[in-house]
C-alpha cells in the first residue's frame, strides 16, 4: 500500500471504514445470546485493524504529501485517533470532511478525537459527529486553528446537547486579537444548535447561509444582528423561516439565489405574503434562482396572486413552484372536492413564457391533500395514477403566446425536488405543448413519493 501511495499522483483521499450490519447491530444491543461471544469478536477484529493501520495505512497517508481534500468516514469500530492525527500532518490539506457513524464513542470507551490538531482549513464539513461537550470545545479550538475558513458545513445525529448555541464553537476564534471574520459559507443541517446575535461577529462576511434546524432555534435577534452588521447573504436557504428573517432579507440588496423549504405543519398565512409579495419585490432585479419546495400547499401553493410577483423577477434562470392539483378523477373513491388555488396550467405556462425569458429550467410540484390509505398497494397505486394523470394535464396545457418557451420543464414532487430525478418534458412548436420523453422511466419518481406518504 504504502508503494502505492505516489505523491505526485492524489490530490485527494477517502478512508472509509464500514463495519455496519444489521446482525452486529443485534450483537451489539445485548438482546442475543451471543452478545458475548460478539464483543470477544469485535475485540478481536479491532485490534487487526489497528494492526493494518499502523503497518499499512499511516505509513502511506504519511506519503501524500500532495493530498489538498481529505475524507473521513468511520462506522462503528473505527481506527485509532493515529489516523486524524496524521491526516492534519498533511502539509497542502485545506478542504476536509469528517463523519463519524452512531456506535463510534460507546458507553466507557469514549474515545476523544484529535480534531485540534488540523490547522489552516479552508473548507470544513462535520457531519453524524457524536455531540458531546469535550467534542464541541475540539471543534471550536479546531475553528480557531483555522483562522482562513472559509466553509462550515455542521450536522449530527445526535440530541444530546440539543439548545447548545452555535458561539460555542466560534468564541475561541472570535477572543483572538486577531481575528478577522472570513467565513462566507454556513450550512447547519442537524436538531441541535441555537443560533443567537452572539455568533454574528464571526459571520460578517457571510453571502451563503444554509440552516435547517430542528430541535434548535434561530432566533429573532440572530437576524437583526445580520442587518446592523451588514451581512448581505447571497445564497439563502433557511428552515424555518419566520417573519424576523422575512425582515431582514429587506435589508438588504443583491439576493441571487431564495430556497424556501423544509416547512411541516400549518403556516401563518402572513409568512407567505410577504415572502411574495416584499421579498421577491425586493430583490426582483438581481434573483436567479427561487425554489418554493416541502412546504403546506393551503398557504404556499402558485395562486395568480404569487404569480404576479414570481413575474416580477425577469432575471430567473431556475424556478421551482408549488401547484395545488387538486382534481382526483384518477381515483375511484374521491375525497370531498378541494377549490384549486393554482391557475389553469395552460395560463401559466403561457404567462411564464411570456415575462421570465431568461428562465432556463422550470419545476412544478403538485401537492394536494392526500386520501388515508391503510396498509397494502393502495399508496404506490395512487402516486403512479396521480403522476400520469398530472403528465396528462401538463402535457394537454398549450402555450398560447407567440414567443416559445426557452426553459425545461420538469414535473415534481416532493421527494424529488432539488435531485434532478424527472426527465424535461419536451416542447413541440407544432401543437404548442410539452410532451413527455419516451422510454423514460419514472420508477425513481414512485420510490421518492412514498417515502413522502
Amino acid at each position: 500500500m504504502n508503494e502505492l501511495a505516489e505523491t505526485r499522483a492524489f490530490a485527494s483521499i477517502t478512508i472509509n471504514f464500514e463495519r455496519s450490519s444489521y446482525i452486529e447491530h443485534q450483537l451489539a444491543s445485548g438482546k442475543s445470546p451471543a452478545t458475548h461471544l460478539h464483543e470477544e469478536l469485535q475485540e478481536e477484529a479491532s485490534e487487526t485493524m489497528l494492526a493494518c493501520q499502523n503497518k499499512y495505512l499511516i505509513p502511506a497517508i504519511r506519503a501524500l504529501r500532495n493530498v489538498e481534500f481529505a475524507s473521513f468516514l468511520v462506522h462503528q469500530v473505527g481506527p485509532d485517533a493515529k489516523v486524524l492525527g496524521v491526516l492534519a500532518q498533511l502539509p497542502k490539506l485545506q478542504d476536509l470532511a469528517l463523519s463519524v457513524g452512531p456506535g463510534f464513542e460507546r458507553p466507557g470507551r469514549e474515545r476523544i478525537m484529535p480534531f485540534d490538531a488540523f490547522s489552516n482549513i479552508r473548507v470544513l464539513k462535520l457531519t453524524s459527529l457524536p455531540i458531546f461537550a469535550p467534542t464541541l470545545q475540539l471543534i471550536g479550538r479546531m475553528i480557531a486553528r483555522c483562522p482562513t475558513l472559509e466553509e462550515l458545513t455542521l450536522g449530527n445525529a445526535d440530541n444530546q446537547y440539543a439548545g447548545t448555541n452555535l458561539d460555542t464553537i466560534f468564541n475561541d476564534s472570535m477572543h483572538s486579537p486577531s481575528f478577522v471574520p472570513c467565513l462566507t459559507s454556513l450550512k447547519v443541517i442537524n436538531n441541535m444548535f441555537n443560533l443567537s446575535a452572539t455568533s454574528v461577529p464571526y459571520l460578517r462576511s457571510l453571502v451563503h447561509l444554509d440552516l435547517q434546524i430542528q430541535a434548535g432555534k434561530i432566533e429573532a435577534p440572530f437576524w437583526q444582528a445580520l442587518a446592523e452588521n451588514g451581512v448581505q447573504i447571497r445564497y439563502f436557504a433557511v428552515y424555518p423561516l419566520d417573519i424576523a428573517a422575512v425582515r431582514y432579507l429587506t435589508s438588504y440588496e443583491g439576493l441571487t439565489e431564495l430556497h424556501i423549504r423544509g416547512h411541516r405543519g400549518l403556516e401563518p398565512r402572513d409568512c407567505p405574503n410577504e415572502v411574495f409579495h416584499t421579498v421577491l419585490t425586493h430583490h426582483r432585479q438581481s434573483l436567479r434562482q427561487l425554489t418554493f419546495s416541502y412546504l403546506d400547499f393551503q398557504f404556499w401553493s402558485i395562486t395568480d396572486d404569487y404569480l404576479e410577483c414570481v413575474l416580477e423577477c425577469q432575471a430567473l434562470q431556475s424556478l421551482t413552484l408549488l401547484y395545488h392539483y387538486p382534481d382526483d378523477r384518477e381515483w375511484p373513491l374521491r375525497p370531498p372536492p378541494q377549490e384549486k388555488l393554482s391557475p389553469d396550467m395552460s395560463i401559466l405556462l403561457t404567462r411564464i413564457t411570456e415575462s421570465l425569458t431568461n428562465l432556463e429550467a422550470l419545476r412544478v410540484c403538485h401537492a394536494r391533500e392526500y386520501p388515508h390509505f391503510g396498509c397494502g398497494t393502495g399508496a404506490m397505486h395512487y402516486a403512479r395514477a396521480m403522476q400520469q394523470s398530472f403528465e396528462r394535464e401538463m402535457c394537454a396545457a398549450a402555450i398560447t403566446c407567440s414567443r416559445a418557451p426557452t426553459f425545461q420543464l420538469y414535473k415534481m414532487n416532493h421527494s424529488q425536488i432539488g435531485l434532478g430525478a424527472s426527465s424535461p418534458l419536451a416542447f413541440e412548436p407544432n401543437s404548442r405543448c410539452f410532451k413527455p420523453v419516451k422510454g423514460k422511466d419514472d420508477f425513481s419518481f414512485l420510490i421518492g413519493l412514498m417515502n413522502s406518504f
